[in-house]
């Protein structure tokens, strides 16, 4: 636990030096703002929840985010050639894991909350607006600290798996685009069931969560996607010892 924790306090460390995260995370909390004003503009009077059209918003410009930050996790350690002098420490393979990967979706949580309290920020200076619902705003916050969650592990096994940082951006933007699609796709298999699809979509996942409604299904889906990725980063880590 120690050296998990240490691990963590030096991977923030290094990304709140870094002047392109905090570059990212301005351009990032603009972006999604001015998204989430502009659609916001364009429903008025429509049925659509503003919470929806917020999580939609900030989905729309979250690959981005998490590519940035979980690009150089692994690539930049071996191309600098510290991730050798990082295993031989007195640290296990599964600290260095959790440690980067806490770190990573720490600072992506810290970026989205401001862009959550645009939704506030506009209920101040639109007195018009309709009441906004905490429920349905704790609802759409969790969905996404879930979601945030299963991209950021994503992120790190595909930058443990390569060298480069130009190529793992690429790579991790694709990954990370996969479960966004997992319903297109599983709709396009016909052996795959109707109610398969609408539990792999990330879309009802959305409606139901900024809803304020709740499912443990849910929840138990994206938590069992991270375990499996965090597994297979620590046994692919593990395996550099015998190369």
């Amino acid at each position: 636990m120690r050296d998990c924790l240490t691990i963590l306090r030096r991977e923030l460390g290094s990304l709140f030096l870094s002047p392109v995260a905090y570059v990212t995370a301005v351009v990032f909390i603009a972006a999604s703002a001015w998204t989430f004003l502009q659609a916001a503009e364009v429903k008025v009077g429509s049925d659509d929840s503003i919470v929806l059209i917020l999580l939609v918003s900030i989905l729309l410009w979250m690959p981005i985010l998490v590519t940035v930050v979980c690009m150089r996790l692994f690539a930049e350690e071996k191309r600098s050639g510290t991730l050798e002098m990082l295993m031989t420490a007195p640290g296990s393979e599964t600290a260095v894991i959790l440690g980067k990967y806490a770190s990573a979706l720490l600072f992506v949580w810290l970026v989205l909350a401001p862009a959550v309290a645009s939704l506030y920020w506009l209920a101040y200076v639109s007195p018009g607006l309709e009441q906004v619902d905490h429920f349905s705003v704790a609802g759409g916050c969790l969905v996404l600290a879930l979601i945030t969650a299963c991209c950021v592990a994503m992120g790190l096994l595909v930058s443990l798996l390569t060298r480069n940082q130009i190529v793992a951006a690429i790579c991790c933007f694709a990954a990370i685009c996969i479960p966004f699609f997992a319903k297109p796709l599983a709709a396009s298999v016909p052996i795959i069931r109707d109610g398969v699809v609408e539990y792999l979509s990330i879309e009802a996942h959305l409606v139901l969560f900024a809803s304020g409604g709740l499912s443990l299904q849910v929840g138990v889906l994206y938590l069992s996607v991270v375990v499996l990725l965090l597994f297979a980063s620590v046994r692919i880590l593990e395996s550099r010892r015998w190369l």
